[in-house]
């Protein structure tokens, strides 16, 4: 709308346990250095034991500068949560923020799903099932489902970012481009050290609001 210009970016974190005992400090640098408005984070830890009882999402949103952020759990783990995220500059308007779990079908564990809703778009995380083609084509649905409900047909473009575990033109793939347009380069984002394939998505639901890519680009 207008000149309005926001940049999204999706990553998985991996509890920020990936490579070292704690990277989110490390990541946070990396955020601010993208200047992002928007991030999507998946696998993230809410007070567990595993990563010494922190509500990361929160800690990453104050170590930002007090960002907003919303958390949607996709399953209980180890004394606290495990799931998604969205985190959004303290100055954003931020009019609506909702989660829902995802059906698990034949699929290693739950998933959700996690919106925010601003004055002029929408942007939505999620991480798909890493075991089941099936399970990930019913995630695909309900989320495309759920977001059309509320979203299909409204002047504000619906943004859907995250860890899909689906390589492109992959049945998960090509379920989602029935409804969605890939934003983003399929560029290899995965593993991160070596990425040999690409699974991290950013789409846009056809039928909402109008916008411009201006620039994409998977960050090395």
């Amino acid at each position: 709308r207008g000149s309005e210009t926001v940049r999204i970016m999706t990553y998985n974190v991996g509890t920020f346990t990936k490579f070292e005992e704690n990277s989110l400090l490390m990541i946070t640098d990396m955020v601010k250095e993208t200047g992002a408005d928007v991030i999507s984070m998946n696998e993230l830890d809410s007070c567990t034991v595993r990563t010494g009882g922190v509500f990361q999402l929160e800690r990453f949103a104050s170590e930002m500068g007090e960002w907003q952020y919303r958390f949607g759990a996709a399953m209980p783990y180890d004394g606290g949560a495990y799931g998604d995220g969205l985190a959004t500059g303290r100055d954003a308007e931020v009019v609506d923020s909702w989660t829902a779990v995802l059906p698990q079908g034949d699929g290693a564990e739950p998933r959700a799903l996690v919106v925010m809703e601003f004055d002029s778009y929408v942007v939505a995380s999620t991480h798909l099932d890493h075991v089941s083609p099936e399970a990930q084509l019913g995630q695909v649905r309900a989320i495309t489902g759920m977001l059309e409900a509320r979203y299909s047909g409204g002047r504000k473009p619906v943004f859907l970012c995250g860890d899909m575990n689906a390589v492109p033109g992959s049945d998960t793939m090509k379920e989602f481009e029935l409804h969605w347009d890939v934003i983003s380069p399929e560029e290899n984002t995965f593993p991160s050290d070596v990425p040999d394939c690409c699974i991290d998505y950013i789409l846009a639901m056809k039928g909402t609001g109008k916008f411009e890519v201006v620039r994409s680009a998977v960050l090395r």
